[in-house]
């Protein structure tokens, strides 16, 4: 009988970010495979009740969820992992996938708060779990450095590739830039969370830097996305009333067709982050066929080597540099990175290949067996590397 997780993360919107995204285009590949999973977040209870909640909600059953024999915990310092120690103490196996929470960058944010919570709870439900959720080497590095015991499943984020146009197929909406950058233009797109963490302060600093060379080749630089309740916006408006920046626009958040059009529309993509886990973003510009100009915090060092992105690292001095080697490509060098890009993530990122492995490490979980070969078991060190 094939297992029948149940996903636990904070909300299933934009307001948990990346993880919601991953987690939602998960279940449809879980469920692709012959799998019946279910899908549990925090935010439907309110928050005086949340965690007591959220535990009995996620072990009871519930006639409009299928049952559960194991939990898949997503994201850090908030109530599924609260409430983590407390399910495994009543056996139910459990799977948590930090999401990049635990890479140095990501945990430099708020520090204090982190360490504390850490020494509360955290560091326990970790512990408890019967196996962690990597979605990249580079996150197994930063798991082993608190965790040097726990088994670490890598797994990666899957992406959907776009499919061909065909006869019948609804036409595209036109990119939220089509009525202030001339058609044919060449655009740069940053596609995501409007987070200081996304490197878009030295983004802009780099951009003011080289923008005498994006007008002499024509580019433009297009930021998508939301989370700071127009901050940006009126920073970018005020910058322009200065008369910089004026080969720049800001647009709002984009969501199915109007993603796809963006996606469709644009002709690289930029993601200089100082901190992710497996950024979908990126996976998903690469599917679409877009050079990429990516940091190493994107944990994305196979894209470099597939000859499918270049170097981007979140200074103004590197990401000016990556900015003039971009405008300088032939329309043939961008045909050729924009081919690796697709044919890389088709190998390597399909959902398919990820529910497949999904289902390979539930079984082993619940099951015993062999122990997948993408499943690191650990140094056995005595404990925590860090308090």
């Amino acid at each position: 009988m094939p297992p029948l997780p149940r996903h636990l993360s904070h909300a299933a919107d934009a307001s948990d970010g990346g993880i919601a995204i991953a987690v939602a285009a998960l279940l449809a590949a879980q469920r692709a495979a012959g799998l019946n999973p279910s899908w549990l977040t925090a935010d439907r209870f309110t928050p005086r009740q949340r965690d007591r909640s959220l535990y009995a909600a996620a072990l009871a059953p519930d006639p409009a969820l299928p049952p559960a024999d194991l939990l898949h915990l997503h994201g850090l310092w908030r109530s599924p992992t609260r409430i983590a120690r407390q399910l495994a103490a009543v056996g139910m196996p459990i799977v948590i996938a930090p999401h990049g929470m635990l890479d140095p960058g990501a945990l430099a944010i708020s520090r204090r708060r982190k360490q504390l919570v850490w020494r509360l709870w955290e560091r326990r439900a970790l512990r408890s779990a019967r196996c962690l959720h990597a979605l990249c080497p580079a996150e197994v590095a930063a798991i082993r450095a608190l965790l040097p015991r726990a088994p670490i499943a890598v797994i990666p984020n899957g992406v959907a590739l776009p499919a061909s146009a065909s006869v019948g197929c609804p036409p595209l909406p036109p990119p939220p830039w089509a009525d202030s950058i001339p058609a044919g233009e060449p655009v740069l797109l940053f596609l995501g969370r409007f987070h200081s963490k996304k490197g878009l302060d030295p983004l802009l600093a780099a951009w003011q830097a080289v923008e005498g060379t994006a007008v002499r080749s024509g580019w433009w630089l297009v930021l998508v996305g939301y989370g700071d309740q127009g901050e940006l916006y009126r920073r970018v408006a005020s910058a322009q009333a200065r008369g910089q920046l004026q080969r720049l626009r800001v647009c709002g958040p984009v969501f199915d067709a109007e993603k796809t059009a963006v996606l469709e529309a644009a002709t690289a993509f930029v993601l200089p982050s100082f901190s992710e886990g497996l950024p979908m973003a990126a996976l998903e510009a690469m599917a679409h066929g877009l050079p990429c100009l990516l940091s190493t915090a994107c944990n994305l060092p196979d894209a470099f080597t597939a000859g499918a992105a270049i170097p981007a690292e979140p200074s103004p001095e590197s990401l000016a540099a990556a900015l003039k080697q971009l405008f300088a490509f032939s329309p043939a060098e961008r045909h050729a990175m924009a081919v690796a890009g697709h044919a890389h993530v088709a190998a390597h990122y399909s959902w398919p290949r990820v529910a497949e492995q999904t289902i390979q490490l539930y079984a082993w979980i619940l099951g015993g067996g062999e122990r997948p070969e993408f499943v690191d078991a650990g140094t056995g060190a005595s404990d925590f590397a860090c308090e």
